[in-house]
């Protein structure tokens, strides 16, 4: 049973460092892109159209920018990085299947040896 757990604790580790790996290639730019284009939608309903025309020296809006596209950023990465593991576990516990049916054989005939004595 410890060898089920730990191939799937295995694969899961790899799953989400390739997670990470197409966050670094894929999902840094639009989590950005997506995390910008929502901060600059509710600054301009909270302090009017054309916020950062008329208020480009105040730092308020740039703050509600900055950290909505943080957030984008973070949404993104905990997304890549949940569907990576959780794809590495299922093909841990599908691999550990395999595995324990190869074994499950020769544990039966061991026990029947035991008993046969």
């Amino acid at each position: 049973m410890t060898q089920r757990g730990e191939i799937m604790k295995r694969c899961g580790l790899v799953g989400g460092g390739v997670g990470l790996a197409l966050f670094a290639v894929f999902g840094l730019l639009q989590g950005v892109l997506l995390g910008g284009a929502a901060g600059i939608a509710v600054a301009n309903y909270i302090f009017g159209e054309y916020t950062f025309e008329v208020m480009a020296g105040d730092l308020l809006p740039r703050i509600l920018l900055a950290a909505s596209m943080l957030s984008g950023v973070l949404v993104s990465l905990v997304m890549f990085l949940v569907a990576g593991a959780g794809a590495g576990v299922t093909a841990g516990f599908m691999l550990s299947l395999f595995v324990a049916e190869a074994k499950e054989p020769e544990l039966a005939t061991a026990a029947a040896g035991k008993k046969a004595e």
